[in-house]
């Protein structure tokens, strides 16, 4: 019985987060649905009126490409300030004996990813649902598994934003940098690896580790020629390859953003 106390009263606060989290962030979640709702209709929908592709795992790998954009925004709005929004707004919740910093930072960046993966949700489920009329049933049941990945790229996204935010002083900089370095890190970054190993696998870009998204929505993705000898280009990663590269992402950043976070004072 003290046993499940303990569990309750650890459990609490951080339920009470992800709720207050998510009401703050209702009107954020809506704005952002409705902008990926129209992103579909922009790429997925105008585009195929009068020209559609040969078969539906195209049509999708298409689509999906497009994605990228969303991904950046809606991660650098609901996470950049996710930590140094405490400090800048000096909210002081830790300081009430009620709650500490780790069901705080918790609390928060569960809510967050519910809501960018709600996003996610949508704007797949409109990949579905088009897909279906442009070419009847039944839906590719590869688009689970490139929305499953899509999850796990967003956890990866999401602890890095939240590392860059335990340490800036505002969510400004914390958006401009995970957008840049997602839109033009490869291009910096890329050479200099080249320059070191030619044939080295970029596992270290998080924009070449969202191919896994697009690409497992083939039926033969397994088969597919990932590695271009001519052009000295590596189109995707194994699946091996990507659950690792951002399942590290993913734990290493958020245990370095709550070791700084715990350091500061609010």
């Amino acid at each position: 019985m003290e046993g499940l106390n303990k569990f309750k009263r650890v459990v609490r606060p951080i339920l009470s987060t992800i709720f207050l989290e998510l009401k703050l962030q209702k009107l954020k979640f809506v704005i952002f649905s409705s902008v990926s709702i129209v992103l579909f209709i922009l790429t997925g929908v105008i585009p195929y009126l009068s020209n559609i592709p040969s078969n539906q795992a195209d049509y999708l790998q298409y689509v999906s490409n497009f994605y990228l954009f969303m991904v950046i925004l809606s991660i650098g709005i609901f996470f950049s300030g996710i930590i140094c929004s405490e400090y800048q707004r000096k909210t002081g919740l830790t300081s009430f004996p009620l709650i500490n910093k780790s069901q705080l930072i918790l609390g928060k960046y569960i809510a967050n990813y519910i809501m960018v993966i709600g996003i996610g949700v949508i704007y797949f489920s409109c990949m579905g649902i088009f897909s279906y009329y442009l070419y009847g049933g039944p839906i590719l049941h590869t688009i689970f598994i490139s929305f499953s990945f899509l999850a796990l790229y967003l956890l990866a996204l999401a602890s890095f934003t939240a590392f860059l935010s335990s340490f800036m002083p505002s969510p400004l900089p914390v958006f401009a940098i995970i957008t840049g370095f997602l839109l033009f890190g490869g291009f910096i970054i890329d050479p200099v690896v080249r320059s070191l190993s030619a044939n080295l696998e970029p596992l270290y870009s998080l924009s070449y580790l969202y191919n896994i998204v697009s690409y497992t929505l083939y039926p033969n993705f397994s088969s597919i020629e990932r590695y271009h000898e001519l052009g000295n280009l590596w189109r995707f990663p194994s699946v091996a390859g990507a659950t690792i590269s951002l399942t590290m992402y993913a734990i290493a950043f958020l245990i370095l953003a709550y070791l700084i976070f715990r350091r500061r004072k609010l």
